[in-house]
């Protein structure tokens, strides 16, 4: 295990157009029926639904 600075700093960019198309593609997810929306689990019966 290496050992890290703890001086060192981060810096993030926050990006709108990103989180838009981040939250689109978890938003067709949803209703597409892969994420199950009670559970926020995938559903493996969609995936191989999907496969055939």
């Amino acid at each position: 295990m290496s050992n890290q600075d703890p001086n060192k700093t981060f810096s993030f960019e926050y990006d709108e157009q990103g989180t838009n198309e981040v939250s689109e593609l978890i938003m067709d997810s949803y209703n597409s029926g892969y994420i199950d929306q009670e559970t926020g689990q995938i559903r493996s019966e969609v995936i191989l639904n999907n496969d055939e």
